[in-house]
């Protein structure tokens, strides 16, 4: 499994501490999972397998199918809408990759908020 997670992580240019934030747990944590030290948590890897969009058996080693049949149908439809962006990213350095992942990740996350404190409002107002 060390080398699936680490795989993965590393052909999206994500650094561990982007992923391990965005699974709730440690960077440190992460690493000991990537380095098949500590047994990783059912919830955990079904996070990972989510976030991957590939099987839990592929990440377990026990399967080379990363996805199952309606995994493919949603990453072919992401390709399809999001086609030119992904060309442009691709084409970027690991740095770039880094940069645009975090600044995703920041607009992602105050996008949360936003939605949390229009829930509360709309709470509130009722």
């Amino acid at each position: 499994m060390e080398s699936r997670i680490k795989q993965l992580r590393e052909k999206r240019g994500i650094i561990q501490e982007t992923l391990a934030a965005e699974l709730g747990i440690t960077q440190q944590m992460l690493s000991k999972y990537e380095r098949d030290i500590t047994l990783i948590k059912v919830d955990i890897l079904k996070k990972i397998a989510m976030y991957f969009n590939v099987t839990t058996d592929y990440l377990l080693g026990t399967s080379d199918v990363k996805r199952d049949l309606q995994g493919q149908m949603r990453v072919n439809k992401t390709l399809d809408e999001y086609f030119d962006l992904i060309e442009v990213y691709k084409d970027l350095d690991q740095y770039d990759r880094e940069v645009v992942w975090s600044v995703m990740q920041a607009v992602k996350k105050a996008s949360k908020k936003r939605k949390i404190k229009c829930r509360k409002q709309k709470t509130e107002e009722s």
